[in-house]
């Protein structure tokens, strides 16, 4: 029951984002998207993330301010090769090792435009839910944690138009941030995000 309100919810962010386009202008973003982990998620996969995308929707309510919403997915993995562990009194297990961290946030968001002429810099701030499935393999058994966590991501960026088009380049840094859970750590990671997008 729990794990279905927070799917319900998360569902529910990304249109009230999506529902946010109240004036007729706004953006999109398209992304491919690298990611470095940070602290304690560092300490379990240290390898950057190469496989990740985001998409991105904003509705502009004032001429500088929008509100929109996203959904993002990146990758982790990173090998230990074959390793033997130590399991106390039992004996040891040996095996090769393998981590993966599968995240997936959904989240509303608002972004303030410093200039809209030959370039668009921007930062903003998105808040919602994120999930995160992680695995821990040694041979073919594995130890899994995943939950929904509450996150939040601030990010710097730029919008590059081409030309006199709707059309042009995003880059942007975020900083993510789920909050830890019951049973799941806290986890956070920086992503680096290039893509399409359009203005109108």
């Amino acid at each position: 029951m729990k794990k279905n309100k927070f799917i319900l919810t998360s569902v529910f962010v990304v249109l009230f984002g999506f529902s946010s386009f109240s004036q007729g202008g706004g953006v999109w973003n398209f992304d491919y998207s690298m990611g470095f982990t940070m602290g304690e998620t560092k300490d379990f996969i240290s390898a950057p993330s190469f496989r990740g995308l985001s998409i991105d929707g904003r509705g502009f309510v004032t001429n500088s301010l929008t509100v929109g919403s996203s959904i993002s997915w990146n990758t982790f993995y990173e090998s230990d090769g074959t390793v033997t562990n130590d399991i106390g009194n039992t004996g040891v297990i040996n095996g090769y090792n393998r981590k993966y961290i599968n995240t997936m946030p959904l989240m509303v968001n608002s972004h303030y435009y410093f200039a809209q002429t030959t370039i668009m810099p921007y930062a903003g701030i998105s808040v919602g839910t994120m999930y995160i499935d992680e695995r821990n393999y040694m041979g073919i058994y594995y130890i899994q944690n995943n939950a929904w966590h509450f996150a939040v991501a601030p990010e710097l960026g730029i919008i590059y138009p081409f030309g006199n088009g709707n059309t042009g380049i995003n880059a942007n840094i975020k900083y993510n941030w789920a909050a830890q859970t019951k049973d799941t750590p806290t986890y956070s990671y920086l992503t680096f995000n290039i893509g399409l997008s359009y203005v109108f």
